[in-house]
């Protein structure tokens, strides 16, 4: 059976590779532009997403090594990600809620992501970046279709403001579906997201690359090896 997947899934998928390859410089500089759109908070939480990332997977990492390989070691984003918030109306304040948001959109767009809003308060941040990024990069839907959306086979992880008991329940439903494994990317103490907060919660959001070049001769590997395991 045909699976048929959400207009929106198909949309980011189409985008994922050429927004990937911006590269973290590449993506915050378009980032950056809808700052000034944003709240104080607001644009705080988004900046020090960026700068985060900046620091901890824009460079290429080399590793040599004794046999003469050079490996490269880099970062790239994992695919469509689902940025809500399940929280209750009032059960805590809109304005550390919106911030969450914020924190959680910005950083899986500067890791590579392409993102997908909900609602609303999705809808809000959205229209604030679209202006700065391809078309497709970041799109919303409505509350209605955000069943279907966790359902989709090709999400590639969900980013969410929840509480204990729905993370458990989210969990227990990705777990359950088929298709690309859905990283659940979940903050739970949604008065001081203490979690966003963190430099390695970047690093749920992408996958490392390595890239291996064999600058050896044929046999150099070899060679080097048997020279290595002799007595001095």
């Amino acid at each position: 059976m045909t699976i048929v997947q959400p207009i929106q899934i198909q949309v980011a998928q189409n985008v994922f590779e050429a927004w990937d390859k911006l590269g973290v410089i590449g993506r915050a500089e378009k980032l950056e532009k809808a700052l000034a759109a944003f709240s104080d908070d607001q644009g705080k939480m988004a900046q020090w997403q960026i700068d985060n990332a900046k620091r901890e997977i824009a460079e290429t990492r080399v590793m040599p090594e004794p046999t003469g390989e050079r490996n490269e070691l880099s970062c790239q984003g994992r695919g469509s990600f689902l940025c809500a918030s399940l929280l209750n109306s009032g059960s805590t304040e809109q304005g550390t809620e919106t911030v969450g948001l914020v924190g959680q959109i910005f950083t899986a767009l500067i890791a590579g992501n392409p993102v997908i809003t909900v609602g609303q308060a999705g809808q809000d941040i959205m229209d604030k970046i679209t202006p700065y990024v391809a078309e497709g990069v970041i799109q919303n839907i409505a509350d209605s279709a955000l069943d279907s959306l966790i359902e989709a086979n090709h999400l590639a992880g969900i980013a969410t403001l929840c509480d204990e008991a729905q993370a458990q329940q989210l969990n227990q439903r990705l777990a359950a579906k088929g298709g690309l494994i859905c990283q659940l990317i979940e903050e739970t103490d949604c008065e001081n997201l203490s979690t966003i907060a963190k430099p390695h919660y970047l690093l749920r959001f992408v996958t490392e690359r390595t890239i291996s070049n064999n600058t050896t001769a044929i046999g150099g590997n070899a060679t080097l090896l048997e020279l290595g395991s002799m007595d001095d």
